[in-house]
């Protein structure tokens, strides 16, 4: 089966606590497994950064889904691509919240974050693309 990956950007409309986010991931695990679909969200500074894994068709639908979310706006799509693997593989939804600095890559997270809120590229390549290359090494 061939797999697409899925990377957008979105601005929460409230400041999220850890437990939203945890909520957030929780319903996400609940609801990727048995739809085939692998990923991690990554959160900072009221900006959520979010690859998913998956058979094209159906991470479509999950993005239109997702879209219709409350708890964020400005959502844009900024890599919808074929993959040859997925990134992570292990995750049916992993979450990164950034604001507790603790994260491994921290630095490099925020940049791809940051880069992604201003649509500006990290050296030569697209935030996205710079993420999937941050996790494939």
């Amino acid at each position: 089966m061939s797999i697409n990956q899925l990377v957008y950007v979105s601005q929460a409309t409230r400041k999220m606590s850890p437990a939203d986010l945890a909520e957030i991931q929780a319903k996400a695990k609940t609801n990727n497994a048995p739809l085939d679909v692998t990923g991690s969200l990554f959160y900072n500074g009221g900006w959520f950064l979010q690859v998913l894994e998956g058979p094209a068709d159906t991470l479509d639908q999950l993005y239109n889904k997702i879209e219709l979310d409350p708890r964020h706006k400005n959502s844009r799509v900024l890599y919808n691509e074929p993959a040859k693997y997925r990134t992570f593989p292990r995750w049916s939804m992993n979450m990164t919240n950034l604001n507790d600095r603790q994260a491994d890559k921290y630095d490099e997270l925020v940049e791809v974050l940051e880069a992604a809120q201003a649509n500006r590229r990290i050296g030569a390549a697209t935030p996205a693309v710079a993420l999937l290359k941050l996790f494939a090494s």
